[in-house]
């Protein structure tokens, strides 16, 4: 258990928190090494034998370390020989580690979560989907959440406290149960989201240029993480686009009514949200609820990744420059070479489909 990178993905796949790349990478280990299989097996053997769930990776360290504390003690049917003792050692050390990763990650990851809902009794759950896939999720006070393609939600099995918090990774249309006394707040990748019932968007994708909330109805109170003294309130018909301050991206046909347009922390826009055509009712920003994917002047490099996420495949650009294209439209039942076929009528440049993955040159 030497690889530290096996023992990152050994800890991400126990917890469930591993992305499908990362899975494949993970399987690439395990068909290229025995020792690597018999490691996971061994370690998959304990981290499932539990009779409790555990609330968090921290607690899940305090399970193990109880565990690794009845293999110093093996049972008499089982021969104490001296390969036997080494190997359980070795599989004791390899937990102890793996959970130790496992509780950084989780540290790193997320966010401080409110002291009022971390409780012994009230374990979190995790979904994730991965590419072509969405899902809906009902939530025990009744707010209903339909997560995007390759996202990740975070939540309480049961709602305790004063608060209703949630932890998004990627896109999510939040309808939330209206409850005054125990707001709700989403923390996503740049920014936290408090509301008290509402619905509206969010997509924060970790290596996406920027973040965007889109209010359909109700109000909601935004913060961003590096500047938390900004209240920024949207009204229905609103969009916040927080842009990451790795990137620069062009920002156009966009209303500043708050801008925040320093050199210190991310920089924010506020706008209305777009619509395919000024006279059509199809929102933008929510149509992937309804099964369609729809863009409006947007560029090549951001609708392929889109495009990645909608049709499960990966898009690679021969020619940067093509990555400057801009397309408007709306797909719904179109395979991806249809969808291709579409956008070269407007623009000109050639593809090719091998497995998985579309070249654009």
């Amino acid at each position: 258990m030497g690889n530290d990178r096996f023992i990152e993905l050994v800890s991400k796949k126990l917890t469930n928190d591993i992305s499908p790349e990362e899975s494949e990478e993970f399987q690439h280990y395990l068909n290229n090494d025995e020792v690597n299989r018999r490691d996971f097996e061994s370690l998959s053997i304990y981290w499932n034998n539990s009779d409790t769930e555990f609330a968090d990776n921290a607690l899940a360290f305090k399970k193990i370390k109880a565990k690794i504390k009845n293999i110093e003690a093996p049972s008499a049917i089982i021969p104490a020989s001296k390969n036997f003792t080494f190997y359980i050692w070795r599989a004791a050390a390899a937990i102890i580690f793996i959970a130790g990763c496992s509780y950084l990650l989780y540290s790193k990851f997320t966010k401080p979560v409110s002291q009022a809902l971390v409780t012994t009794k009230n374990s979190w759950q995790n979904k994730t989907t991965i590419k072509r896939e969405k899902s809906t999720i009902v939530l025990t006070d009744g707010t209903r959440i339909t997560l995007n393609s390759q996202s990740s939600l975070r939540y309480p099995s049961t709602f305790t406290g004063k608060t209703r918090e949630v932890y998004l990774s990627g896109e999510a249309f939040f309808d939330v149960h209206k409850d005054h006394k125990h707001p709700f707040i989403i923390h996503a990748e740049k920014m936290n989201i408090k509301v008290l019932g509402t619905s509206f968007n969010v997509k924060s994708y970790p290596n996406d240029p920027q973040s965007e909330t889109t209010l359909i109805r109700g109000t909601i109170e935004v913060t961003l993480d590096d500047r938390p003294s900004d209240h920024i309130i949207l009204k229905p018909s609103e969009k916040l686009i927080v842009k990451n301050k790795l990137f620069k991206p062009v920002l156009k046909n966009t209303t500043k009514l708050n801008p925040a347009e320093t050199n210190m922390g991310m920089q924010y826009v506020l706008t209305t949200f777009t619509r395919l055509q000024p006279d059509d009712s199809t929102v933008v920003e929510t149509s992937w609820v309804k099964n369609k994917l729809v863009f409006r002047d947007e560029s090549f490099s951001g609708l392929a990744s889109r495009m990645e996420r909608w049709y499960g495949v990966d898009i690679k650009f021969k020619n940067d420059a093509l990555k400057q294209y801009r397309f408007s439209g709306i797909f719904e039942n179109e395979r991806i070479n249809q969808a291709l076929d579409a956008l070269r009528m407007t623009e000109n440049f050639n593809y090719k489909i091998k497995n998985n993955t579309v070249y654009i040159y």
